[in-house]
C-alpha cells in the first residue's frame, strides 16, 4: 500500500481500525462522525489533506475524535516517547549507563603493571566535567601511572556514523553513535576575527571545562559554498569553513565523527592535569582478564528518560534504544535493525502491528506511523505505566496571552518536528479519566524539494511548524471543551 495515501474520508476507514483485543468496539459510526467533523472545523486549510489524528479513550477503546487516522506519516521526535516505554520496560526504571576504567595488570608502588581500558558503556549524556571526575578518581585511588599501553573500547554498542545519513554532515543534532561518547559527540568550534585573518579553535567545552581538542582540525577556506566540509584524513575528522561565512565573532556545536578517539583524547588531557601521565591511547576490545579499577555511573534510566522527553536529545534515544535492543537479546548491526526489533517488541506488548521506525529518535522521514497506532499504543496499560511521571505537560494560552481554562483537565506529550513534520502524541487526564491523542501533519513533497544549501533553515519551514503547532493548539481546546 503506498503509505502517502490520503484517504478520502472516515467511513472508509472504519472498517480498517484496529484496537487491542483486549478493548470494546468502537462506538457506532454516526456519533464518530459527528464528533470528527467538529474537531474537523479546528484544522488549517491547508494542513487539513495531509493532517491525521485520534482521540480516544483509555478506558474502554472508544475514539471520540478522528481525522484520516490510518494517514501514515513520519512520527519525527514522537517516537522517543515509544523509545522511553521500550528501553524503561527492558531495562528497568533504575537502570545505569556505567562508564569503566579497567586494568589488566597488578597495581604495585601506584603503578599499574599492565594495560589501562577507558571502557565505555553506552552513556550518552558524558560530558567533560564527569570524565574529569573519572580521571580524579583514578589518582584518588593511588594511581600514578601504568607500565603498558592505554586503550579506549566502544564496543558496548555498534558505531554507526550518523543518525540520518541524509542529513548534511554538519548538523550537530545528527552525530556520530558509539558505545563510547562524550558531550553528546560534538565539538565546539569557536572563531574570533584578527588582524590576519581568523582564530579558530575546537574544544571540548562544558560548564567547568575547556579542554582543546587537536585530534580534530578545522580550517577557513576563501570560498562561498557549503557553508562546511568534511573529511575523513586516516581516521581522523577535518573541517573547513566558509569565510564568507564567518562574521567577527561566534561558535557553534559541529559532530564528532570518531567518539572514542575524541574521548581517549580528552581523557589524556584529563588525566594530565589530574596528576596522571598516560600514553596516547588506541582502539581495542577490553581483554577477559581485566579488572574494574574504578567507575562513572550515570543517573538512574527514570531521570535520563525526562529528560530525554524534555530535551528530545537524539543521541541519547538512539544510546537507549539500542541498549534496549542489546538487552532483549537482540544484536542489532544498525538502528534500522534495532528500529525492527522496537516495531516487533510493540506488536507483542503493546498489541499495535505495522509500525514502521526507522530508528529511535525519530530523526529520519522515512519512517511511518498513524495517528491511530500512536494513540493505540499509548493506551496501552504498559506505555501509561512506563511513562507515567516522565511527558512533559503541554502549556495552552488564551487569544489574550493568557492560561486557557482548561476546565481541570491537564495535557502531557511529547513534541517531534522536522522540516514540513510535526507531530504530538499524549493523554488529557482529569481526574481518574484518561484520554490517549495523536495529530501528525507532513507535507512530504515540500519536504523531498529543499535545496541542498537550505537544508539546515529551509525557506517557509519555521512558518509552516507554526501553522501546524496552531492546529495542535487549536485541535487540544476543542477536545478539552468537548470532554470536560
Amino acid at each position: 500500500m503506498d503509505r502517502r495515501l490520503f484517504l478520502s474520508g472516515l467511513v472508509a476507514t472504519l472498517p480498517s481500525i484496529s484496537l487491542a483485543e483486549t478493548q470494546p468496539a468502537l462506538r457506532n459510526a454516526a456519533n464518530i462522525i459527528r464528533a470528527a467533523t467538529a474537531g474537523i472545523s479546528r484544522l488549517d486549510p491547508k494542513l487539513a489533506p495531509i493532517t491525521g489524528y485520534v482521540l480516544r479513550d483509555v478506558t474502554n477503546g472508544n475514539i471520540i475524535d478522528a481525522y484520516q487516522p490510518n494517514l501514515a506519516l513520519p512520527p519525527a521526535s514522537v517516537t522517543k516517547a515509544i523509545t522511553a516505554i521500550y528501553a524503561r520496560h527492558i531495562l528497568g526504571p533504575d537502570y545505569k549507563f556505567t562508564t569503566r576504567l579497567m586494568a589488566t595488570g597488578p597495581l604495585q608502588n601506584g603503578v599499574i603493571e599492565g594495560d589501562l581500558y577507558l571502557v565505555g558503556g553506552g552513556d550518552p549524556a558524558l560530558d567533560t566535567d564527569e570524565l574529569a571526575s573519572l580521571a580524579a578518581a583514578l589518582v584518588n585511588v593511588g594511581i600514578r601511572g601504568i607500565t603498558g599501553k592505554f586503550y579506549v573500547d566502544s564496543s558496548a554498542l555498534p558505531d554507526i556514523a550518523q543518525i540520518d545519513p541524509t542529513q548534511p554532515s554538519y548538523l550537530g543534532y545528527n552525530p556520530t553513535i558509539s558505545g563510547l561518547s562524550l558531550n553528546f559527540n560534538r565539538v565546539y568550534f569557536e572563531w574570533k576575527q584578527a588582524a590576519n585573518g581568523y582564530q579558530l579553535s575546537l574544544d571540548a567545552r562544558t560548564e567547568r571545562l575547556r579542554p582543546l581538542v587537536r585530534g580534530i582540525s578545522i580550517s577557513a577556506e576563501n570560498r562561498g559554498a557549503p557553508v562546511f566540509k568534511y573529511a575523513n584524513v586516516n581516521d581522523h575528522d577535518r573541517w573547513s569553513v566558509a569565510v564568507s561565512a564567518l562574521g567577527a565573532s561566534g561558535g557553534r556545536w559541529l559532530p564528532v565523527r570518531h567518539p572514542a578517539d575524541y574521548v581517549g583524547e580528552i581523557f589524556q588531557t584529563l588525566a594530565l592535569n589530574a596528576g596522571l601521565k598516560l600514553p596516547p591511547h588506541h582502539r581495542k576490545i577490553t581483554p577477559a582478564n581485566a579488572t574494574e579499577v574504578v567507575r562513572f555511573e550515570s543517573h538512574h534510566l527514570d531521570e535520563v528518560l525526562r529528560w530525554l522527553l524534555k530535551y528530545s536529545n537524539n543521541l541519547t534515544a538512539e544510546c537507549l534504544g539500542l541498549t534496549a535492543s542489546y538487552g532483549a537479546g537482540k544484536k542489532p548491526g544498525s538502528l534500522l535493525d534495532s528500529a525492527d526489533a522496537m516495531s516487533r517488541w510493540v506488536e507483542q506488548n503493546l498489541n499495535v502491528s505495522g509500525t514502521e521506525f526507522h530508528n529511535h529518535s525519530g530523526l529520519t522521514d522515512r519512517a511511518r506511523v498513524s495517528a491511530l497506532q500512536m494513540a493505540n499504543m499509548l493506551a496501552s496499560p504498559i506505555s501509561q505505566q512506563h511513562l507515567n511521571g516522565l511527558l512533559k505537560p503541554v502549556a495552552l494560552y488564551d487569544n489574550s496571552g493568557k492560561p486557557f481554562n482548561n476546565n481541570g483537565m491537564n495535557v502531557f506529550a511529547k513534541t517531534g518536528t522536522l522540516n514540513f513534520t510535526r507531530g504530538l502524541a499524549g493523554y488529557l487526564d482529569k481526574g481518574q479519566r484518561r484520554y490517549s491523542f495523536a495529530i501528525f501533519a507532513a507535507n512530504l513533497d515540500m519536504r523531498s524539494n529543499i535545496p541542498v544549501a537550505q537544508m539546515e533553515r529551509p525557506q517557509g519551514a519555521k512558518a509552516w511548524s507554526n501553522k501546524a503547532k496552531r492546529q495542535e493548539k487549536s485541535l487540544l481546546k476543542h477536545w478539552i471543551g468537548l470532554l470536560g
